[in-house]
């Protein structure tokens, strides 16, 4: 489902709000330290401290990510029992219709509110984040059926759920799948496929039957389903052109071994390190979650977060035989659940998902008070004292909540000021909308997309009204954008267009030199960049070098030829 960014940050900061609300329910029970959530916290608080201190560029989802997949743990280790019963009964339920959903949409090729695609969507915007979502509802769900427990509605929800996944045709769902089943397999151990073996046919005769229908339907014309991408992986290799992804993310892994590029940054080195066949594509994920974790936020960040996995999976094999004598199905579901999930992360980008890392910090927590409950090393954190700087502790805990609430709606807040100065300047009201673009700069002062705006309507107005003193306004607006965010290219491109056109105007306009100079840093940043490249022809014809800038013209007309912005431009700088 496509939605803008102040509809993704409003339900997102609404989710951490009730997940917010959920844990402070809970603040009497003593909270205690384990190696899973040792593990965690440090990598959560790495996260954070390279998104607000480390990181050159400031982006809203480096503090919404970690802090998301924190308060789901703590939430589900607090309530592990309402989630293991009532919880996951709810989750089951709406698992199963999003199934439902991607079956339609699969069985019919309507869009139903998503954009129609040959490959089931349902309500997210790829097939593969549907596969690991469907995933960590089935597997669990075959899980428990295949531990003895359930009937026909657990073994027809199984079904369902596999008929869903196949829909996808994602290669890294069917890959999570068979890791979450593998990891079942060898945790209970023989003795219980053994005794289960009546459920092990079932399923395996359901699935063929599901793949064999699903088959037939396609065969018939009805619906687009394919094999030959699994196979081809299979047979020849990774056939998505992943593996130039992944080698320039090695590149860049090199340059910045320890603390890496920037937490969410690869789409900006990416854009300046492009290869074919991407040239003309924006790529944003390295889709492989641990190669980009590494990119990102270093050799020091995997390391935290490969210490998690190994705390997680280290705890449960030291407790597997407890565990199967004392049937902790929470536990087994929950660890085959993240299996999947983490296997997916080897050519895809769960992690990257809010709704995926707020589901794995739930399991994550359903396992970890599992373990503690059956003996696993924790440590008891002191309470809050009855007094604490003169104050009650119910108070603090209050004032906590808020201040955190709000510090996390700050984002949504900003995005609701720009929408609203966006509606002021289509009502033709300049003044207000000049006014509550301020405010969204002023909420979140490191985010560029609000300098461009606010310096494009200054400028707008400083034509309009001819004020060089608003154009003036305008270039420091620009300019400040330039240094919250090295790697955006919009201000930049403002800038130089400002000072191209209406350079005499302002009091000390750019050289020659310096359109140039600024122009070429625009191109190292995003060489293949529609809006740099059509820019770098107008700075060319501007600066004298007529006949350069035609022939980069000629080039971008040959490159878009559908394009009539190429074709102006051409005849804009044609002086014939």
């Amino acid at each position: 489902m496509q939605t803008s960014r102040y509809i993704d940050f409003l339900f997102w900061w609404l989710g951490l709000c009730l997940l917010v609300l959920s844990a402070k329910l809970q603040q009497e029970r003593p909270f205690t330290l384990s190696w899973i959530n040792t593990a965690l916290v440090g990598f959560c608080l790495l996260l954070l401290i390279n998104g607000l201190y480390l990181n050159p560029v400031y982006y809203a989802g480096a503090i919404y990510f970690p802090v998301t997949l924190l308060i789901a743990f703590i939430v589900a280790s607090s309530r592990a029992i309402w989630l293991t019963q009532t919880g996951f009964k709810i989750f089951c339920a709406v698992i199963g219709l999003v199934a439902v959903w991607a079956l339609l949409q699969w069985l019919t090729g309507w869009g139903f509110l998503g954009k129609e695609s040959a490959r089931a969507q349902a309500l997210f915007s790829s097939s593969n984040i549907l596969a690991t979502v469907l995933n960590l509802g089935l597997m669990p769900v075959l899980g428990f059926y295949l531990l003895g427990r359930g009937g026909r509605g657990v073994y027809g929800l199984t079904l369902l759920l596999f008929a869903a996944l196949l829909t996808t045709q994602s290669r890294g769902g069917y890959l999570g799948l068979l890791s979450g089943v593998l990891f079942l397999l060898v945790f209970v151990g023989r003795a219980a496929v053994v005794t289960e073996w009546r459920r092990y046919r079932a399923i395996a005769v359901g699935f063929l039957a599901v793949f064999g229908a699903l088959k037939f339907y396609a065969w018939l014309g009805l619906a687009s389903w394919r094999a030959d991408a699994v196979f081809a992986a299979l047979l020849y290799g990774e056939s998505s052109n992943r593996w130039e992804i992944y080698q320039v993310a090695w590149h860049g892994l090199s340059e910045h071994l320890w603390f890496g590029i920037g937490y969410y940054n690869f789409g900006y080195y990416f854009e300046a390190h492009k290869v074919p066949p991407f040239l003309d594509r924006r790529i944003i994920f390295v889709h492989n979650d641990y190669l980009e974790f590494a990119l990102e936020i270093g050799l020091l960040g995997l390391g935290l977060f490969l210490l998690l996995i190994a705390a997680v999976y280290g705890q449960l094999f030291k407790f597997r035989q407890q565990a199967m004598v004392g049937q902790r199905l929470p536990l087994i579901l929950s660890a085959s659940a993240i299996t999947t999930m983490l296997a997916h992360a080897l050519v895809d980008y769960p992690f990257y998902i809010p709704v995926l890392m707020a589901i794995f910090g739930a399991y994550l927590g359903i396992i970890n008070q599992q373990l503690i409950g059956m003996g696993a090393t924790q440590w008891q954190l002191p309470k809050m004292s009855a007094q604490l700087l003169g104050l009650r502790p119910g108070f603090i805990g209050n004032a906590l909540v808020i201040g955190l609430m709000t510090w996390l709606g700050l984002p949504v807040f900003a995005s609701v000021s720009a929408d609203y100065g966006l509606n002021r300047l289509q009502h033709l009201d300049a003044q207000r909308g000049l006014y509550w673009y301020g405010v969204a700069r002023i909420l979140q002062p490191r985010t560029a997309e609000y300098y461009v705006r606010e310096g494009v309507i200054l400028r707008n107005l400083g034509v309009t009204q001819t004020r060089p003193d608003l154009l003036e306004k305008s270039n420091a607006v620009f300019s400040k954008g330039l240094a919250v965010n090295p790697f955006e290219v919009n201000n930049l491109l403002e800038k130089i267009a400002l000072h191209r056109q209406y350079g005499t105007l302002l009091k000390q306009p750019a050289s020659h030199q310096d359109i140039m100079t600024w122009i070429n840093h625009a191109k190292s940043l995003q060489p293949h960049s529609d809006g740099v490249q059509m820019e770098y022809v107008r700075s060319l014809d501007f600066v004298g070098e007529h006949a350069q800038a035609i022939e980069q013209a000629k080039l971008l007309v040959h490159r878009w030829s559908q394009s009539k912005s190429a074709q102006r431009l051409l005849e804009s700088v044609s002086h014939e």
